[in-house]
């Protein structure tokens, strides 16, 4: 194989922002090759086929999201609610981004008619960022009941992120997180929380 022309991470970053803008079944080799400043021909050096690239998409926007967004629900030096305003924050500046944005809706959504290969890698993304809030919710819920308002927090984020995006406002994100915040509120009792 030959070396890349430009960081893995930045054809990576480049890659996500081709798949979400034209989804998987408009991205063609020609468009991501072309978004990384290879020719077609060289870009299959590196990459043999669509799919394997997403793949590797995938991965890196789930490990980036890991560690720049879910990690921070584990630190313990904070507490529940300081953790949740710091995820509300870099959940705002990564899904404006162009490399994550909303990158797992759109390819949810084309794997979801005909690559349902592709939903492991996104359901495992979505899981881990609803095991992220279910963490800062353990201690005021169960833990199935943590992980059913998680979830739905995740459900109000993805769409908060679509608003967001049709309507060019950042606005329904940062609700999301105020909504969030008010329930688990110091000391917020659990039917509240729910």
């Amino acid at each position: 194989m030959r070396p890349l022309k430009i960081p893995r991470d930045e054809l990576l970053q480049r890659c996500a922002c081709t798949f979400k803008r034209l989804g998987y079944h408009g991205t063609t080799m020609d468009a991501l090759a072309g978004a990384c400043g290879f020719t077609k021909a060289s870009f299959y050096h590196h990459y043999s086929n669509k799919e394997f690239l997403l793949r590797d998409v995938l991965e890196w926007t789930h490990q980036r999201a890991s560690t720049l967004l879910f990690a921070l629900a584990y630190d313990e030096a904070l507490t529940a609610h300081e953790r949740l305003t710091k995820m509300g924050r870099r959940a705002m500046g990564m899904f404006q981004d162009d490399a994550i944005g909303c990158l797992m809706g759109v390819i949810a959504v084309d794997a979801s008619y005909g690559k349902p290969e592709l939903m492991a890698p996104i359901r495992a993304f979505f899981d881990d960022w609803a095991k992220a809030f279910a963490h800062l919710l353990g201690e005021q819920l169960g833990e199935v009941q943590a992980l059913v308002v998680a979830r739905r927090w995740v459900a109000d984020y993805e769409g908060a992120i679509l608003l967001a995006r049709v309507y060019d406002d950042p606005a329904y994100i940062e609700a999301v997180t105020e909504r969030a915040l008010a329930l688990l509120g110091p000391g917020a009792p659990p039917s509240q929380i729910q």
